[in-house]
C-alpha cells in the first residue's frame, strides 16, 4: 500500500510554477518549470534535495527491496565471456567474472610446450578504481599490444591507455578526453590512428596519429571535419597498413561518406585522401571490410533498405567508383543484414562468407560462396535468439566465433567450423587455467582464483518460455512482440512489464536481460514490443517511426501492444507496468501521457521529455534528423504534440512513476527528468511520482542498485512478489486461444505464435 498522502514525508514539495509562455510559430507554449533547467541554481538544488528525501521516504516502505536485489544478483551471477578476437598467436576475450561489477580483458597464448597461458591484460577496477568501465579495446595486428578505453563512472568520456598483452601493464602516457573512439593500428604496433573531439561544433572531430612513447599533445592530425558538422568518425585499416578508411556521419539518422587513403610507409601522418562513397546526400549507409589480398566487400543499404553486400572488382583503390563494385549478396525480401565474416584456409575447398541477418528480430546465420554469393547452407544456432559479435581470424582460418543469447539464456560463445559445418560451445582449451595475476596484485586476491573464473554459476531451470507474437497496430500494420514468462503465466492475468526503444534503427532482439529474468522467474510476464523507429524491419521500419510525425506513431505502437496484452488476458490495467531508457524513456513517457489509463506503474531512466527544447540540452542538437527540429512550423507543431512534458494535463490520474537519471547527464540532459517530475507531481493526486538521482553515474549507466530499485518500484505497484510467489488471482478474462498453451520444458525455449486478434478488416 502507498503511504498516506497526509504524511508530510510522502507529500511532494511545493514547486514554483513560472508564468512563462513562449510563442512558437504562433502557438502559445507554457513552460512553467523552465527555471529547473538551471542545475546549479540554489533553488534547483534545494528542490532536488527535497525530491531525494521524498524518494528515500517511499523507498523505505518497499518491503521487498532486499529480496528483489538478491533476485537480480542471482540473475547477473553467470560467468560471461566475449567472443575471441585473434591477433598473432594470442586471442583476447572480455570476461565478467562472478562477483565483479566490471569486465576484465584477458589474453591467451600457447607457451613453448604449446600449452595455454593466460594473462589479465587490463582490469578497470584495479587500474583506475571506482565504477570505471572498459568501454572499448583493440589489439594490434601482431597481438602484443592493446589499446583500451576506460569510461569513469560508466560515462561517455573515456581515457585511452595502451597495455602490453603479456599482462605487464600500461605503456606510455594516456590519451584523455575522448568519446568512444575507434582505433586503427599500424603494423609493428608503434603507432595507431584514433578519433579526438566530440559531437559539439566547438570541438570538431579529428583523426589523429598517436606514436607510443610520445605525449598525446604531440599527436598529428591526419583527417579533419572541416565544416564541424560530423557526429561520428569510424576507422578501418588494412593489416599491411597501406589503406585507411574513415567513415563520416553527419547526423544520427543520416547516411555516411567513406574516405580512403593510401598511407605512406615512411610518413603515416601524411596520407592521401579520396572519397569513394557519398552516402550523406542519399541518406544511405555503407561500411567496408578489407581483405588481406587487397580486395574488399561493402555492406550498404543504398537501393536496398534491408541491406546487401557488394564486392570490389579487384584490389580497392582510391579511384574505386560505382562501376568497380558488383553485388555479391543481394537484399533479402524479409531479413535485415547485420554482419558478415570471411573464412579462408587451406582446409577449405574455397573461401566462404558467413552472413548474419535478422528476421522479425530473430537471428539467422547462413553460409555463402565467397565468389558468387550463392547461399550454401544455414548454420545451426543453439536456439531462436540473438547472435552478436561474429568474428574470424583476419589472418585466415576455418573457424568463426559468435555470441548467442535469448531472454532466458545468458550470452555464451559458440564456434562454427566450416570444415565440418558444426557449431559447438567454445572454450579456448579443453582445460584452461586461471588467468595469471598481475605482479602487483594483492596477495590472496580472489579475483584471479580458478573457482571464480572457470566454475560458471548455473541459472536454475525455471521453465521460462519465450513466445513471439504479431499484433496489429491501430493503423493496421503488423508489429512483432516477444513475451517471456513461466508456464503458469497462462493461468490468468499477471503483473507484466513492457518495454521498447523505437529509435535510431536499434534492434530490440531476444537477448538476455537480468531484469527480465528476475521479473519472469517471480511469476510476472516481460514483454518487448518491436515498435516502429527501430531496425527490426530495416531502414523503412526505422523511417516509419522517426521524425516528429513518426515518433508519435511509435508511442501509439506501444499503447496498441498494451491494449492487445490486456485484451488477450496476459495482464490487466492494475498490473501493467512500462519501462524504457534514453530514447526508450521518451517512447514510454510519450505513450503514457497519451494513454495514462492503460498503466499502473512506469519507470524510465535518462529519458527525453521536453521535445520542444530537447535540442538545447546535452547532445540534443545532433539528433534533429532523428526527432525533427522546432525551427519549422509543421515540425514544431508535431514535436509539441509528441512532447510528454507538454502533454501532462492537471487533474488526470497518472500511473505511479519513477523518473531515474544521472544528476550530471551530459547526453540527453538531466533537465528532462526534473521538468517532467515537477509537471507530473503538479498534475496528479494519485499514485506517487518520484525522482531518483544518481550523483556518480553518467547517462545510460545501469547499476545493480538502480535496477533493483526499478524492479521493486514496478513490482510494488503491480502486485508482483519476488522469489516466485504468485499473487492471489484477481477477476479477469483468460488467455483466449492461448489458455491451453503447451507446458514448457525445463530449459528455456521459444514458441512462435500468431495472434487470435485478426486484422481489423477481417
Amino acid at each position: 500500500m502507498c503511504p498516506s498522502r497526509s504524511d508530510d514525508a510522502f507529500r511532494p514539495p511545493d514547486t514554483y510554477r513560472q508564468p512563462l509562455v513562449d510563442t512558437v510559430h504562433g502557438s502559445q507554449v507554457p513552460d512553467p518549470y523552465r527555471w529547473l533547467e538551471s542545475a546549479d541554481s540554489s533553488r534547483t538544488r534545494s528542490w532536488a534535495a527535497r525530491q531525494d528525501a521524498l524518494f528515500a521516504a517511499h523507498r523505505a516502505t518497499w518491503t521487498d527491496g532486499e529480496a528483489w536485489g538478491r533476485a537480480l544478483a542471482d540473475a547477473t551471477a553467470p560467468f560471461r565471456m566475449s567472443a575471441p578476437v585473434t591477433r598473432g598467436r594470442r586471442s583476447f576475450t572480455e570476461r565478467l567474472l562472478p562477483g565483479r561489477d566490471q569486465a576484465v580483458l584477458c589474453a591467451t597464448e600457447p607457451d613453448a610446450w604449446d600449452q595455454p597461458r593466460e594473462y589479465v591484460v587490463a582490469d578497470p577496477a584495479a587500474d583506475l578504481g571506482g565504477r570505471t568501465r572498459l568501454a572499448l579495446w583493440r589489439p594490434s595486428w601482431e597481438g602484443d599490444r592493446v589499446a583500451c578505453q576506460f569510461a569513469p563512472d560508466g560515462g561517455h568520456t573515456t581515457v585511452l591507455l595502451v597495455y602490453a598483452a603479456d599482462g605487464s601493464g600500461p605503456l606510455g602516457e594516456p590519451v584523455p578526453g575522448l568519446r568512444h573512439s575507434p582505433v586503427a593500428w599500424l603494423p609493428g604496433a608503434a603507432a595507431f590512428y584514433y578519433v579526438s573531439g566530440s559531437e559539439s561544433a566547438d570541438d570538431p572531430l579529428r583523426v589523429r596519429l598517436h606514436r607510443i612513447g610520445r605525449p598525446a599533445a604531440e599527436d598529428e592530425e591526419v583527417f579533419g571535419d572541416t565544416v564541424g558538422r560530423a557526429t561520428h568518425f569510424g576507422l578501418t585499416i588494412s593489416s599491411d597498413g597501406t589503406r585507411l578508411i574513415v567513415s563520416v556521419v553527419t547526423g544520427a539518422a543520416s547516411g555516411n561518406d567513406l574516405w580512403l587513403a593510401w598511407v605512406p610507409e615512411d610518413d603515416p601522418a601524411r596520407p592521401s585522401w579520396h572519397r569513394i562513397v557519398s552516402g550523406s546526400p542519399r541518406g544511405a549507409l555503407a561500411s567496408v571490410r578489407l581483405h588481406p589480398d587487397g580486395t574488399a566487400r561493402m555492406h550498404t543499404d543504398h537501393l536496398a533498405p534491408r541491406g546487401r553486400i557488394l564486392a570490389s572488382a579487384g584490389p580497392l583503390t582510391p579511384r574505386h567508383g560505382a562501376g568497380r563494385w558488383r553485388e555479391l549478396v543481394p537484399e533479402h525480401p524479409k531479413a535485415v543484414l547485420g554482419d558478415s565474416a570471411m573464412l579462408h584456409h587451406v582446409s577449405l575447398a574455397a573461401p566462404v562468407l558467413l552472413v548474419l541477418r535478422t528476421t522479425a528480430a530473430v537471428s539467422r546465420l547462413t553460409v555463402h560462396n565467397a565468389t558468387d554469393g550463392q547461399e550454401m547452407a544455414e548454420v545451426p544456432l543453439p536456439g531462436t535468439g540473438t547472435v552478436t559479435a561474429l568474428r574470424a581470424d583476419p589472418a585466415g582460418g576455418p573457424r568463426a566465433w559468435f555470441t548467442y543469447s535469448d531472454f532466458g539464456t545468458p550470452p555464451r560463445v559458440y564456434c562454427y567450423d566450416a570444415t565440418t559445418g558444426t557449431v559447438f560451445p567454445w572454450q579456448e582449451w579443453p582445460e584452461t587455467p586461471a588467468p595469471v595475476a598481475p605482479a602487483d596484485a594483492p596477495s590472496g586476491d580472489t579475483a584471479y582464483a580458478p573457482a571464480n573464473v572457470y566454475t560458471p554459476v548455473q541459472l536454475p531451470r525455471t521453465g521460462l518460455t519465450t513466445r513471439q507474437f504479431t499484433y496489429w497496430a491501430s493503423d493496421s500494420v503488423p508489429v512483432t512482440l516477444f513475451l517471456l514468462s513461466r508456464g503458469d503465466a497462462d493461468d490468468g492475468p499477471r503483473p507484466l512489464m513492457i518495454t521498447g526503444y523505437g529509435g535510431f534503427g536499434v534492434l530490440m532482439r531476444p537477448s538476455y536481460r537480468p531484469m527480465a529474468y528476475a521479473w519472469a522467474t517471480a511469476g510476472g510476464v516481460f514483454a518487448i514490443a518491436c515498435v516502429r523507429g527501430g531496425g527490426e524491419g530495416g531502414r523503412g521500419w526505422h523511417e516509419a517511426g522517426s521524425g516528429p510525425f513518426g515518433r508519435t506513431r511509435a508511442a501509439d505502437d506501444l499503447n496498441d501492444a498494451a491494449e492487445w496484452l490486456i485484451r488477450e488476458g496476459w495482464t490487466d490495467r492494475t498490473r501493467l507496468a512500462a519501462f524504457g531508457g534514453s530514447n526508450g524513456g521518451l517512447l514510454v513517457t510519450a505513450a503514457v501521457t497519451r494513454r495514462p489509463d492503460l498503466y499502473a506503474a512506469v519507470a524510465v531512466n535518462g529519458p527525453l521529455t521536453d521535445m520542444v527544447r530537447y535540442d538545447r540540452f546535452g547532445l540534443g542538437s545532433t539528433w534533429t534528423k532523428e526527432y525533427g527540429t522546432p525551427e519549422g512550423p509543421r515540425q514544431a507543431a508535431a514535436l509539441l504534440e509528441l512532447s510528454p512534458y507538454h502533454r501532462v494535463t492537471p487533474g488526470v490520474r497518472y500511473p505511479a512513476t519513477l523518473l531515474c537519471g544521472a544528476a550530471g547527464d551530459t547526453h540527453t540532459g538531466a533537465e528532462h527528468v526534473r521538468k517532467m517530475c515537477a509537471a507530473l507531481q503538479h498534475a496528479t493526486a494519485g499514485p506517487p511520482v518520484l525522482m531518483r538521482r544518481d550523483h556518480e553515474a553518467q547517462h545510460g549507466s545501469s547499476s545493480s542498485a538502480l535496477e533493483a530499485d526499478i524492479l521493486t518500484f514496478l513490482a510494488h505497484h503491480t502486485g508482483l512478489a519476488p522469489q516466485g510467489a504468485v499473487p492471489e488471482q484477481r477477476t479477469g478474462h483468460g488467455r483466449g486461444k492461448h489458455r491451453g498453451a503447451p507446458a514448457p520444458s525445463p530449459a528455456v525455449r521459444l514458441w512462435r505464435s500468431t495472434t487470435t486478434h485478426l486484422h481489423p478488416d477481417d
